[in-house]
């Protein structure tokens, strides 16, 4: 069993698409957490709406890459389209901040809501020692 740490984001339409992608996550993962959701406000030039975010940690047999896959699929099953990205527009984004201990991407690990929720990933009881192993 693998564990993963998992960023939702979104800035269209964004506690219903944030709610739909849950659902199927839920649906991909038998064991899988959310942390509450945290409001931010558009970076950079590019996006004008704030998001919406959230973190998650799950458990999977399957590897980083095919999570991954899996992640990509359900963007596009949310209706996630790359001319939506240059109109700053992000229906649904899911990406895998986090592998086994191992961070596979920094420069997101790094942004202020991932480390803002990373303390209620800790407090998830059911996940506690799982996720602690994740950053150690």
């Amino acid at each position: 069993m693998h564990s993963y740490l998992l960023s939702i984001s979104s800035n269209f339409q964004a506690r219903s698409n944030l709610s739909k992608a849950q659902k199927m996550l839920k649906n991909m993962f038998s064991e899988i957490v959310f942390t509450e959701t945290l409001p931010t406000k558009p970076y950079g030039d590019h996006y004008k709406r704030p998001f919406v975010n959230v973190l998650a940690i799950a458990n999977h047999s399957a590897s980083a890459d095919e999570i991954n896959a899996q992640l990509k699929e359900i963007e596009k099953r949310l209706g996630r389209a790359l001319a939506d990205k240059q109109k700053g527009k992000v229906v649904i984004d899911l990406d895998l901040i986090a592998a086994d201990g191992k961070i596979l991407r920094p420069k997101d690990f790094e942004r202020s809501y991932v480390q803002d929720l990373l303390p209620q990933i800790d407090s998830m009881a059911m996940f506690s020692k799982k996720a602690l192993k994740l950053f150690s």
